[in-house]
């Protein structure tokens, strides 16, 4: 038991207790850091800032590995700003708008879009949603509907990639995790291994998918889609339209490659990095879990989102299609929509620390090891994290609160179940999605109304039931079998299926 004993988990409810009061995850964590500070420093509150600022939060962004998931982040954001103000975006929409021809289609392809923009939410949403909804009015499919597929397929299609914004962030707080644990294990190797017990996302997508095949809603959703039928819609100009002023104008194909190409980079590189890294100093037989794990996920992402941004600029000035003045403007603007998840990630990675030197986890591991169920311990964490983050509105937060805690408790209550960590280690992810992708105060949710051009509170309201449905299904289908001991893919493939059968039960044509 460590010397701090029960207020080494103050910083912990702290945390949460004002992130729910306030609505201001940045203000709970700084707090946060600074009442770990005082702990630590035997109650002095002056010490305890200096000691939260000038080390916790310093040695957070010294970190080589944090700098370089920073700088992926802002890489990303930068390129967005090009690719959304050149009007490369706009002549996204255009083009794989042709290959929607009814109401089905377009859901449909809406929901293969948000897969293909799998490596930001940020960017997800703002350039599916505004890609898309000029389609859904001309087939009037409500606004809500469009807000719901891409919110659906913005954090679940994020939160699962080989290779995201949130893979780094995920990756870097397992690490810090294992690490201050002295568990040898690689933190890469063991995210990929929890991909097929990250239940809420993949049952999430697949729900989509059956929303849009089956042609079927219900709940407030229903009602709406019923009522649109019966209306003109007032079709709202695109945000992106007042953003690609200074534009040049250019042909629709050409501006259709601006934004395919630096994507494809993005992705091939970062995906080539890891795998040609990743096989040195192994056999040539290794599995691709060893190759994966043996790469360096955040050195592949930062070279991946370089050269996309790179790219992008050559082509939007060597193609003329923005003066520099305006490229440069877009850039800048691109990264300072990313500021806020920024300052969330030092915070999350400084907490991190702080709640390590105190021994949280050795206290909460020594209260409830012999006390807490193995089995049932996926799905207390997913529900725990499910209600912090929809309180809060922050996935990122609420994983760098749990994340410290959970991994060791679950090694040291299960220490011969391999799976059992990597499950509740899915579970805080996934319940951590949920909060992410519906509740009303999160930045992913207001950013898919926004980009879809619908009414925030309207977007929550209609999107809710059909979250709540599928995190029912994770927790009967997922989370309560995998703690029992049932395989992970059998999990999965009874949880899509009560997906397809529960939207095909509930669910009316409109």
């Amino acid at each position: 038991m460590n010397t701090f004993g029960i207020f080494s988990l103050l910083p912990i409810l702290v945390a949460i207790f004002l992130a729910i009061s306030f609505r201001n995850v940045i203000l709970a964590l700084f707090v946060a850091i600074w009442l770990a500070g005082t702990i630590f420093l035997h109650g002095n509150p002056i010490l305890g800032l200096i000691h939260a600022v000038d080390k916790l939060l310093i040695n957070s962004l010294t970190d080589s590995d944090h700098i370089r998931i920073i700088v992926f982040s802002l890489l990303v954001g930068a390129m967005i700003g090009i690719l959304s103000k050149s009007g490369a975006t706009s002549a996204f929409v255009e083009i794989v708008g042709r290959f929607a021809k009814g109401r089905r289609s377009a859901q449909i392809l809406t929901w293969f879009s948000g897969l293909f923009i799998f490596f930001d939410d940020y960017a997800n949403c703002l350039i599916v949603g505004n890609a898309m909804r000029s389609l859904f009015d001309k087939l009037k499919i409500s606004r809500q509907k469009l807000a719901y597929l891409v919110d659906s397929t913005a954090a679940p299609v994020a939160s699962i990639s080989l290779i995201s914004t949130w893979v780094a962030f995920q990756v870097g707080l397992i690490e810090d995790s294992l690490a201050k644990s002295n568990i040898a294990t690689d933190a890469y190797s063991f995210y990929i291994q929890g991909i097929a017990y990250n239940f809420y996302p993949i049952f999430t997508l697949v729900y989509v998918i059956s929303i849009g095949a089956l042609g079927k809603d219900y709940g407030p959703m229903l009602t709406v889609e019923k009522s649109i039928k019966n209306k003109k819609l007032a079709v709202i100009d695109p945000v992106l339209k007042k953003d690609t002023a200074h534009a040049k104008s250019a042909p629709t194909n050409l501006l259709f490659w601006l934004f395919l190409l630096p994507v494809f980079t993005l992705i091939g590189v970062a995906l080539s990095v890891l795998w040609f890294e990743g096989k040195q100093d192994l056999p040539a037989n290794a599995a691709i879990f060893e190759i994966l794990g043996n790469a360096d996920p955040y050195s592949a992402m930062m070279k991946g989102g370089l050269s996309a941004l790179i790219l992008s600029l050559i082509m939007c000035l060597g193609l003329k299609i923005l003066p520099l003045k305006y490229t440069m403007n877009a850039l800048s603007s691109g990264m300072r929509d990313l500021f806020d998840a920024v300052v969330i990630l030092a915070l999350a990675w400084a907490l991190s620390s702080g709640v390590a030197e105190l021994g949280a986890a050795d206290y909460l591991v020594g209260l409830l090891q012999d006390t807490l169920p193995p089995m049932l311990l996926p799905t207390l964490v997913f529900i725990l994290a499910a209600i912090v983050s929809f309180s809060t509105g922050t996935s990122y937060g609420t994983m760098g609160i749990l994340m410290p805690i959970v991994i060791p408790l679950a090694f040291a209550i299960s220490p011969e179940n391999s799976s059992l960590p990597i499950a509740a280690c899915a579970s805080v992810l996934g319940g951590s999605v949920f909060g992410d992708h519906c509740s009303p105060i999160s930045d992913t949710t207001v950013m898919s109304s926004m980009g879809s051009g619908c009414d925030l509170l309207e977007h929550v309201r209609t999107q809710l039931p059909y979250a709540l449905v599928t995190a029912a299904i994770t927790i009967i289908f997922g989370t309560l079998p995998v703690g029992f001991g049932f395989p992970a893919l059998a999990c999965l493939l009874l949880g899509a299926g009560a997906c397809v059968l529960s939207v095909h039960l509930l669910g009316r044509r409109a």
